[in-house]
Order: structure tokens, then sequence, then C-alpha cells
């Protein structure tokens, strides 16, 4: 199970991708390039992939491993925490991007840059059989830190943008 949020515009943008995923260290992601398929896959027949431009009303997706709530949950923001604004922004009155949803989440990165020692204990537990970890601390900052980037680069205060939890 993970956590899918958006940022979705009424404007569709054109994005470019291979429509080829991979599932590795909590997060899924899609392949960029042929290069990055070939490297994954180096014994699959590539003729039928390509890299394509497609059209989508999401400016920003990013998914993350349900194992890193429990920290997210951990990083207080106001009365709420860093897991509300990210698994569950609709429960607390947050459908679209604002001032308000950017500063907490860059207030939620920031304490978790400010207080790593007393959040590492909520990673998820390392997995006997593989020695892999299914999520982790540098996982959740890099999400967050991937979200604050991409309200940074859009203009909401000229256009809604909704922002979408699917969990």
């Amino acid at each position: 199970m993970s956590l899918d949020l958006y940022i979705k515009t009424n404007a569709p943008v054109i994005k470019r991708g291979t429509g080829v995923y991979v599932r590795e260290d909590g997060k899924n992601r899609e392949l960029k390039t042929m290069a990055e398929v070939q490297e994954y896959f180096p014994d699959a027949d590539l003729s039928q992939i390509k890299v394509f431009e497609y059209e989508t009303n999401d400016v920003w997706h990013e998914n993350i491993t349900h194992n890193m709530n429990k920290m997210a949950g951990q990083v207080p923001i106001g009365v709420h925490t860093l897991y509300e604004y990210l698994w569950r922004p609709d429960e607390i009155g947050i459908t679209h991007i604002t001032r308000e949803y950017a500063v907490a989440v860059f207030n939620g990165l920031m304490y978790m840059k400010e207080h790593k020692k007393d959040l590492l204990p909520f990673e998820p537990p390392i997995n006997p059989e593989t020695g892999t970890r299914w999520g982790s601390y540098d996982l959740l900052v890099e999400f967050c830190a991937s979200l604050v980037d991409a309200i940074m680069s859009i203009d909401y205060t000229k256009e809604q943008y909704e922002l979408y939890a699917s969990r």
C-alpha cells in the first residue's frame, strides 16, 4: 500500500515518459528514458517501448509507501502533523495548494532535518531476508522536498491547483 499525492490543474500539461514503472525503496517511479528501461530490464524486448509525450492534468505526482506514515505522524505542524498534511489533507480542510499549505509542508521538512535522531526510530524495520528497508527517513525527506519544489514552481496565486491524496 502506498500514498499517491497529486497537484492537479485545469489546464493540461505535456509530459514525457516511457510508461514503464519500477518500485524501489518504498516508492513507485516512472522510468523517463530508454537507457533507464534498458538498465532495469536488460533482457526485455524493448521494441514496443518508447519515450512518448502525453497530456495530463497532473502537475506533480509522487508515490511513497504507507510505511512512512508513522514517522510523518511524529512531525508536528501546528495542531496537526505532517501525516495529516500529506496523507489526509482533505480531512483537515485542504483541497488546494495555498501559501499556508506550502509553509506547513516546508516547516515539516525543516522539523525533520532538525530532528533526524528523534525520527529514525520510526523507520520501517530491515527485512532480514533481503537486508533492505521498505521506506526510510531519507525517502520521506526527499518526498517533502520534491513537494515543496513543485509548489514553488507553480503560481498558485493566479490559478487554483487541486491537491489530491489517493491512499
